[in-house]
C-alpha cells in the first residue's frame, strides 16, 4: 500500500475547563449531555474537548466530562461513547438530487464490463418490439473512453432497435439505428458547445458529448420521467442515504426553478428527519438548451426575475442558495475547456457551453438583484474567462460579502487568475474524489504538471483561496473525499500530485465550517460551539490519528441533526 507523509493534528484535551454552560439552577438543564468522549470542535483554536451538552437542538455546554456533567439535571440523559470521536456534521457542497429513472429506462450502473453489458442490452431488448427504444445509463467511472463501446459494438447485439446510453451527464452513446431516427450522419454540422463524436475516417462513433449534441437525440427519443410521487419518494430516500454517511447538510448544485416546488413539498411533510439543504438555481443561457445565445440569454433573464426571492430566503432546514450556470463541459468526455490543446487531439481545446458573451448578462443581472454565483467551471480556461467577468461585474457593482464561487476548477489556472481569486474572495468548491473517480479520464486529457496539478487543493490554499467540499456522487461520502484529499490515490492506486494533498485537519475543516461559509451558515452551523445548532456525527475510530490510509475505512456511527439523532448505524 502506498504511503504519504500526512501533517496530522493532535491536540491534548481540555480537560479542566469550561468553554461556556447554563446553569441548572435556572432549569435550563441540558436535554443530553454526550461525554467520555473526543470532540473536536473546528472551532477558531481547532479545540479538542471531553464533552458536549445539548439543549432544544442547541450547544449550550463545551468542556471536561467534570464540568459539562456538572450542568446536568435530573431529565438530562447522559450518553458515554466511551471515547469515540465527534465531529461537526459534514455539509457536502456538491449534491445532485436524483429523480429517478423513468419508466423502460434501464439502470445499468452496476454492470462493469462491456461483454456484461452487450448482454444486457441483447436481452433486454429481446422483449420489446421491433423499432422501439433501448434506453438505459451507465455509471461514470467505470466507462472511460477505451472501454466505452461504439455503435458497431451495440449494432451487433441490437441491430433492430435504436439504442441511447448516457454515461454520467457528459456523454451519450447512440447505436446506427438510434443515430439515423435523430438524422445525424457524416454531414450534420458540429453543434455548439457539444460533439459529435468521429472516428480518424470520419465515420460517426455514436458518442454524442455535453447537452448540446444530445438535444438532437431527444428530439425525436421519448424521454419518460417519473410522475411527481416517485420524483419526491425518490429525492427523500436519497436525502436519507445522505444521513448514513454523516451528512447533515447539504448544497443542491442545480435545481431548475420548476423543481423547487418539489422539494418544498419534500421538506414540508419531512424536514425534521432530514439533513439541512440549501438549494442553488440552475440556469442554463448557453447552449446546452438553446439554438441561438440570444434566446438563451432572455429566457434565464426572464427566469431570474420571475423567483422573486434571492439567495437565503427560507429557514434554517430549506433555503435558496447561489445561481449555477456551467461554463464548460465535463472533466470525464474530454470536454472541459482548456488554454492548451489536448494531449491526443492538437486542434481541440475543449467544449464551451456558455460562453462569455451569455455569461456576462446573466450573471450581472442575478448579482445586481442581490443573488450569490456558484458556478461550474472544470478547465483553466473556463475558470479565467468565469473570475475576468466576476472582477468586471464587481468593479461595476460593488458588493461587499458576496461570496462568489467556483464549482471545480479541477484544471489549475495560472498564477495571474488565482491572485485575482484571493484578491476578489472568490471561492472554490472542490471536489476531492475526482482525483480518485476520475482517475482514468484526467490521464487522457492531461500530462506532466497539469496531470499532477489536477484538482488542486493545495495550491489554492497557498494563494488564500477559500476552499470547501463537496461529493458530487463520486461517491457521497465525505469520509471517502477526505480520504482521497489527504491522499491523492488515484482509481488505479497510484498517487497524483503528492504535494497537493492537505492535512486531515484542513480536510475536515473544509468538508465542515468551509462549506457552512461560504453558503452564509458559519453562524449558525460548520462548527461545535455554543450557541450553534447541534449538527455531528459521531465515527467509528479517531480520524485525526488512525493511518491516512484507512480513513476511508471508518464509519459513522451517528448522525445527529438538531441535537437528534437521524441515523444510527
Amino acid at each position: 500500500m502506498v504511503k504519504i507523509a500526512v501533517a496530522i493534528l493532535v491536540i491534548p484535551l481540555i480537560s479542566c475547563s469550561l468553554l461556556w454552560g447554563q446553569s441548572t439552577d435556572l432549569g435550563l438543564e441540558p436535554d443530553v449531555v454526550y461525554h467520555n468522549a473526543q470532540v473536536v470542535t473546528v472551532n477558531e483554536n481547532d479545540d479538542i474537548v471531553q464533552a458536549i451538552a445539548i439543549k432544544d437542538g442547541r450547544i449550550v455546554g463545551l468542556g471536561s466530562d467534570d464540568r459539562v456533567l456538572g450542568l446536568a439535571g435530573p431529565k438530562t440523559l447522559r450518553v458515554n461513547l466511551e471515547g469515540k470521536t465527534v465531529l461537526p456534521g459534514f455539509y457536502d457542497s456538491h449534491v445532485h438530487l436524483r429523480t429517478g429513472q423513468g419508466p423502460g429506462v434501464q439502470d445499468w450502473t452496476r454492470v462493469r464490463t462491456r461483454e456484461g453489458l452487450l448482454d444486457a442490452l441483447r436481452e433486454h431488448a429481446s422483449h420489446l418490439e421491433e423499432d422501439e427504444w433501448v434506453r438505459g445509463v451507465l455509471r461514470n467511472e467505470d466507462w472511460p473512453e477505451d472501454k466505452l463501446p461504439n455503435r458497431w459494438d451495440i449494432d451487433q447485439m441490437v441491430p433492430r432497435h435504436p439504442v441511447v446510453l448516457t454515461r454520467g451527464a457528459h456523454m451519450m452513446v447512440v447505436n446506427s439505428m438510434g443515430l439515423a431516427k435523430a438524422e445525424i450522419t457524416k454531414s450534420t454540422a458540429e453543434p455548439r458547445g457539444g460533439t459529435i463524436v468521429r472516428d480518424e475516417k470520419g465515420e460517426l462513433t455514436g458518442w454524442l458529448k455535453e447537452s448540446p449534441a444530445w438535444r438532437l437525440v431527444w428530439r425525436v427519443a421519448p424521454r419518460p420521467v417519473p410522475d411527481r410521487d416517485t420524483i419526491r419518494m425518490n429525492m427523500r430516500h436519497q436525502l436519507e442515504d445522505l444521513l448514513k454517511v454523516g451528512i447533515t447538510s447539504l448544497n443542491v448544485a442545480g435545481v431548475r426553478p420548476a423543481q423547487l416546488s418539489t422539494v418544498q413539498e419534500i421538506y414540508e411533510a419531512w424536514g425534521e428527519t432530514l439533513p439541512r439543504i440549501t438549494l442553488q438555481v440552475r440556469l442554463s443561457p448557453g447552449y446546452d438548451q438553446n439554438d441561438t445565445l440570444e434566446e438563451g440569454v432572455e429566457r434565464s433573464i426572464r427566469e431570474l426575475r420571475g423567483l422573486g426571492f434571492r439567495t437565503g430566503f427560507g429557514n434554517d432546514r430549506i433555503k435558496l442558495g447561489a445561481i449555477k450556470m456551467s461554463i464548460d463541459g465535463g472533466f470525464s468526455g474530454e470536454a472541459f475547456w482548456s488554454s492548451q490543446p489536448y494531449p491526443n487531439r492538437p486542434d481541440f481545446t475543449g467544449l464551451v457551453r456558455i460562453p462569455g458573451e451569455a455569461f456576462y448578462p446573466v450573471a450581472k443581472e442575478a448579482h445586481d438583484r442581490g443573488w450569490q454565483l456558484g458556478i461550474h467551471a472544470i478547465g483553466d480556461a473556463a475558470v479565467m474567462m468565469v473570475v475576468d467577468v466576476l472582477e468586471r461585474i464587481l468593479k461595476e457593482s460593488p458588493r461587499e460579502n458576496h461570496r462568489h464561487y467556483l464549482h471545480h476548477v479541477s484544471v489549475l489556472p495560472p498564477r495571474e487568475t488565482l491572485e485575482k481569486m484571493a484578491r476578489l474572495n472568490i471561492g472554490v468548491s472542490s471536489q476531492p474524489n475526482f482525483i480518485n473517480s476520475l482517475g482514468p479520464f484526467a490521464v487522457n486529457s492531461l500530462r506532466d504538471e497539469r496531470l499532477a496539478r489536477n484538482n488542486p487543493q493545495s495550491s489554492l490554499a497557498r494563494y488564500g483561496i477559500g476552499l470547501f467540499y463537496g461529493s458530487d456522487a463520486m461517491p457521497y461520502d465525505p469520509l471517502f473525499g477526505i480520504w482521497t484529499a489527504v491522499t491523492r490515490t488515484g482509481h488505479d492506486g497510484k498517487i497524483y500530485g503528492a504535494d497537493e494533498g492537505v492535512s486531515v485537519k484542513d480536510a475536515i475543516k473544509s468538508y465542515t465550517l468551509g462549506t457552512a461559509y461560504w453558503n452564509f451558515d458559519d453562524k449558525q452551523r460548520g462548527s461545535l460551539e455554543i450557541g450553534k445548532v447541534a449538527d455531528m456525527v459521531i465515527l467509528s475510530e479517531d480520524i485525526l490519528t488512525i493511518d491516512p490510509d484507512r480513513i476511508r475505512e471508518i464509519q459513522v456511527e451517528k448522525t445527529i441533526v438538531a441535537g437528534t439523532v437521524l441515523y444510527s448505524r
